[in-house]
């Protein structure tokens, strides 16, 4: 049997009548930037997230980069991020700021009491990563920031469609960024993002800084470069997200049916699932497990056919582009455990009920 990792392949394969049809109509109308599918996709995005200041843009990474540009940061400010998320900390050390990495909690998210202890008179940003899909706890971040002046930035390049108390991740924060990267739970066929603010002037400066610093164009107000999400890829977003909840649902399923064969296989003391909060609903990314002998596994699986990543191999404080903060091996337990023991197995909308049995069972058999 050949499972497929992630649908990044096999999706584009099954909406292929539709996408022809907005590329078609994209082609027709000569306009590539700036037309009427980001218009479209701009309308839709604002009433999922109930919030008209919503501006997209190239990719996830842009989002992050912008919000944390609009803080001006200074060399000596420090924004506060997990450890051991990855693509986060590069836009973080590009923001002129100073990246500081805090440990996680047993699944994987930034641990809101290792915050607490970080948070000093330097302090400008939270960087609050929804990794794998999984909700942070807001609530209980927002409680330390309290009356500081603490900028809370939510990174939902994973979680769209994830659900906190009720309502969707990325409505919380002072801003919040999402990335529609190939892989993730909305996805273009390349690449793509979107940044979300609460205010407006906010949102004015945004509108500016990701078109050359104009507010007309060719009069430019500040030295800005440009972020734009092209109309092809606008238009697949729309087309994606016409069965987005119908996903969802699905991917719910999934999650399930991999939790019913784990307890029927009794592997729970092998084989733990990164889990999330009783009050969030998630829209899994990912489904991480942590496990013994990981890598021996991850190889016993690719010979049986089943394709796995990991998410991520490395804490940042051990990735040499990030040795300059000063961190050694040590410095986050809990971070580096994980990275040591967590794999990603096959999780998207076109995995079947035979599949994860097969799946869970190969496991199965490794450990025996």
């Amino acid at each position: 049997m050949k499972i497929a990792f992630n649908e990044a392949s096999l999706k584009p394969q099954h909406y292929k009548k539709d996408l022809m049809k907005a590329f078609s109509s994209v082609i027709e109308s000569g306009i590539f930037l700036h037309g009427s599918q980001n218009a479209l996709l701009l309308k839709k995005l604002k009433r999922y997230l109930k919030n008209p200041f919503v501006i997209l843009t190239s990719s996830g990474h842009n989002a992050l980069q912008s919000a944390l540009t609009s803080l001006f940061l200074k060399p000596n400010e420090e924004v506060i991020f997990p450890v051991n998320s990855y693509p986060t900390a590069f836009p973080i050390a590009l923001s002129q700021g100073k990246p500081v990495p805090v440990d996680v909690d047993q699944n994987g998210l930034i641990d809101p009491q290792k915050v607490a202890r970080k948070i000093n008179s330097k302090t400008r940003a939270i960087v609050a990563v929804h990794l794998y899909g999984l909700s942070v706890d807001i609530n209980a971040l927002k409680k330390i920031i309290g009356q500081r002046k603490i900028v809370l930035v939510e990174d939902c390049a994973q979680a769209f469609g994830t659900k906190y108390n009720e309502r969707h991740v990325g409505s919380f924060g002072d801003f919040s960024c999402f990335s529609f990267y190939p892989t993730k739970n909305l996805a273009t066929l390349g690449d793509g993002g979107a940044l979300y603010t609460k205010k407006k002037k906010q949102y004015d400066f945004f509108r500016r800084l990701i078109s050359y610093g104009e507010k007309l164009q060719y009069q430019s107000e500040f030295v800005a470069g440009h972020s734009r999400l092209p109309e092809l890829q606008a238009a697949v977003l729309n087309v994606y997200l016409k069965s987005l909840d119908q996903e969802i649902r699905r991917k719910r399923v999934i999650r399930e049916e991999y939790f019913h064969y784990i307890r029927q296989f009794q592997l729970a003391s092998l084989l733990r699932p990164l889990f999330h909060s009783n009050n969030s609903s998630p829209n899994l990314h990912l489904f991480v497990v942590e496990v013994k002998k990981r890598d021996a596994l991850r190889e016993y699986l690719r010979k049986k056919g089943v394709g796995t990543s990991v998410h991520y191999p490395l804490p940042i404080h051990l990735v040499p582009a990030f040795s300059y903060l000063g961190y050694r091996k040590g410095s986050f337990p809990v971070a580096e455990r994980l990275s040591r023991n967590i794999l990603s197995l096959p999780f998207h909308s076109y995995i079947t009920k035979k599949h994860i049995r097969y799946i869970i069972n190969t496991i199965r058999e490794f450990y025996a």
